[in-house]
């Protein structure tokens, strides 16, 4: 009987890394499965000091950062971090009756917000969109 090998993923060092602010599990572990499924390596923070001091300190640099309006996040916090010139891009999704969210993630200078619907309907899409990857960093 013949079997086949499954395709094997990136290595983990080669990876680009997504970051993650996420607190909700059901949400964090389909967000972590879609990602390494696509040869991401994934990071989680479940509060945003943690989710900063990461991004950072993180050698190489995280090719993005996700944020989960979910998780409360410390907008003056995050907006000190994207003043930082080696900031990965930021991407926040959440409810999109939560106006007051966009309102600070967009006033910190996130660069993309989109409601939980778009950010699950296109999560690949999107991060590869806004993902630094390594030839863009070089």
């Amino acid at each position: 009987m013949e079997t086949t090998s499954p395709q094997l993923a990136p290595s983990e060092v080669d990876a680009p890394e997504i970051v993650v602010l996420n607190r909700d599990l059901f949400f964090g572990v389909r967000i972590g499965n879609a990602l390494r499924e696509a040869g991401f390596r994934v990071t989680f923070r479940p509060e945003t000091a943690a989710f900063s001091a990461y991004l950072r300190t993180a050698d190489p640099p995280a090719a993005l950062g996700l944020i989960d309006l979910g998780a409360g996040p410390d907008w003056t916090e995050i907006a000190a971090l994207i003043g930082e010139t080696a900031t990965p891009p930021i991407l926040v999704f959440g409810p999109h009756k939560d106006v007051a969210g966009f309102r600070a993630a967009k006033a910190a200078g996130i660069t993309r917000i989109v409601s939980n619907g778009d950010f699950h309907r296109d999560m690949l899409g999107l991060v590869r969109r806004y993902a630094r990857v390594e030839a863009e960093r070089g």
